[in-house]
């Protein structure tokens, strides 16, 4: 018999599909697999199979690869950082979870979750490398998103009782407080942005200074270059700049 005439598998009885369902326009033949992908991207294409040429087929498999990787990929890729921190566990917030592709930027990571109410309603509370974001995706009322930038987050707190916990976010005078988040929850995530919102300051601070000394050093070498410092003083101001880097 002949080969599948995209993965080149040797065709025989097994992996054939019946009745000449795996016929293109040409007489070529596909074999069970490449049918049973053909039918998860457009099942009337596969039903209509032999309508169609060998090109027309590639097309939209490729079609389908290329809105993989920029479309349905994203929320794998989403659903695979919760996975990690929810160790191995997705129930939290499914609907959420699914507007999460066009909430975030492609270049957004998850780095802690947390679940829980806010405003009455009940969704998820992330974080994220650029902000914090509460979603709720409602049954009836549709979705409501509000996101808290790092920048703009000037502390964060959390409370705890018996079972369940609270968390406070501080913005300019405001406060956001997400309620009914697990106890260890509530403790843990406002903890890991704590450090991380003291590791931005001082990654600020580190930028801040750099220019100011790149300032003075420019200074100094107009100084040497107009004679008002000698060589060994210009090297010994330098010398002392630099070892505040």
């Amino acid at each position: 018999m002949a080969n599948c005439i995209l993965c080149s598998t040797e065709l025989k009885f097994m992996n054939t599909p019946t009745f000449g369902s795996g016929k293109l326009n040409d007489s070529s033949i596909v074999c069970t697999s490449c049918f049973k992908k053909i039918n998860n991207v457009n099942p009337k294409v596969a039903f209509k199979l032999k309508n169609y040429s060998l090109n027309d087929i590639q097309n939209l498999l490729n079609e389908k690869i290329s809105k993989n990787e920029y479309g349905n990929s994203r929320l794998d890729e989403i659903k695979e950082q919760i996975l990690k921190l929810t160790n191995g566990s997705i129930y939290l917030g499914k609907r959420e979870i699914n507007e999460l592709p066009e909430i975030l930027a492609r270049t957004e990571v998850i780095d802690n979750i947390a679940q829980g109410t806010y405003n009455n309603g009940q969704g998820i509370l992330i974080s994220t490398n650029r902000r914090l974001i509460f979603i709720d995706k409602g049954i009836l009322y549709g979705l409501k998103v509000e996101d808290f930038p790092l920048d703009k987050i000037t502390s964060i707190q959390y409370e705890t009782g018996l079972l369940l916990g609270g968390i406070k976010i501080y913005t300019s005078g405001n406060i956001a407080k997400i309620e009914n988040v697990e106890k260890s929850i509530a403790r843990s995530f406002a903890e890991f942005v704590r450090d991380k919102l003291s590791q931005d300051k001082e990654v600020g601070k580190n930028i801040i200074s750099e220019p100011n000394i790149l300032d003075q050093l420019e200074k100094l070498a107009k100084l040497r270059e107009n004679a008002i410092l000698s060589e060994d003083e210009f090297n010994e101001q330098k010398k002392k700049l630099l070892e505040k880097l």
